[in-house]
C-alpha cells in the first residue's frame, strides 16, 4: 500500500465521506454542541464518544486535537462501535495523534470490517492484499475487497482490479482487471482519469476494452451485484 500523502484537513475528509457513496462512518452531529455531546460521552455513551471524537477530528465546534480525538474513539471503540473501530484504525494507520502502528490499524479493522462497516472492509482487504499488520492472504484479500467494492468503494475496485491484472489470488485476467479499474470512473461525478485503467489498455485489444467496458455497464446497473 502506497504511503498517503495527509493532512490532519484530509483524515478529517476520510472520516466524513471516503466512498463513492455517502460514507457509513459519518456521524451527524448538527444535533447537539460539541459540549452537549462531550457531557454525553463523559457518562459513558458509546455513540457521544464517537461523535466527540470525531468532532475533534474535524475541528467542529472545538479545536482539532487529534490525540483527544484518538482517546474518544479508543472509548467508543472499546465498547463495540464498529465505526469508532474503524476511525481509530485509520488513525493508527496514519500516525495521527497516535503512534502509527499497521498491527493495531489491522486489528481494528479487523473488528468492524464483520459488522459491515465498508471502509474497515475495503482497509482490511488492502492490508491482506500487501502484508500490512498482517501475513499477506489473497483469499481474505479478496474477500474483503470484494465485499466492499460491491458497496461502491473505490480503493477496493482498484485493488481487485490489481488482482486481476497480476493473478494475485485470482485468475490472471486482464479484461476483467480493466472492468474493476474502470468504476471508479464511472461514477466518479467528475471527469477523472484512471491512471491504471490507462496504462492496461496498452495491453488490450480494441474488442477487450469493449467487452470490459459492456461488463462494467452490467455491473453498474445491478447496483455491483453482477460483476462476475
Amino acid at each position: 500500500m502506497r504511503t498517503k500523502a495527509v493532512s490532519a484537513k484530509w483524515l478529517a475528509a476520510v472520516l466524513v465521506c471516503s466512498s463513492a457513496t455517502a460514507s457509513s462512518a459519518a456521524p451527524q452531529t448538527q444535533v447537539l454542541t460539541f459540549e452537549l455531546w462531550l457531557a454525553k460521552a463523559e457518562r459513558g455513551d458509546a455513540s457521544a464518544q464517537y461523535i466527540a471524537g470525531f468532532m475533534y477530528v474535524r475541528g467542529q465546534g472545538v479545536a482539532q486535537n487529534l490525540p483527544e480525538a484518538a482517546r474518544w474513539l479508543r472509548a467508543s471503540a472499546e465498547q463495540g462501535n464498529a465505526n469508532a473501530q474503524w476511525s481509530l484504525g485509520t488513525l493508527y494507520e496514519l500516525g495521527f495523534g497516535v503512534p502509527k502502528d499497521y498491527a493495531e490499524a489491522f486489528r481494528l479493522y479487523g473488528l468492524a470490517a464483520p459488522r459491515g462497516v465498508a471502509e474497515a472492509q475495503s482497509s482490511l482487504g488492502l492490508y491482506y492484499l500487501e502484508g500490512l499488520g498482517t501475513e499477506r492472504n489473497y483469499g481474505e484479500a479478496y474477500r474483503w475487497l470484494r465485499s466492499a467494492a460491491r458497496q461502491g468503494l473505490k480503493e477496493a475496485q482498484l485493488g481487485l482490479g490489481r488482482m486481476y491484472e497480476n493473478g494475485l489470488g485470482v485468475p490472471h485476467d486482464l479484461v476483467r482487471a480493466y472492468m474493476w479499474y474502470s468504476l471508479p470512473v464511472e461514477t466518479s461525478t467528475r471527469n477523472t482519469p484512471s491512471q491504471q485503467r490507462d496504462a492496461l489498455a496498452k495491453k488490450l485489444t480494441q474488442d477487450d476494452i469493449e467487452r470490459a467496458q459492456a461488463m462494467a455497464r452490467a455491473c453498474l446497473q445491478s447496483n455491483f451485484s453482477d460483476c462476475n
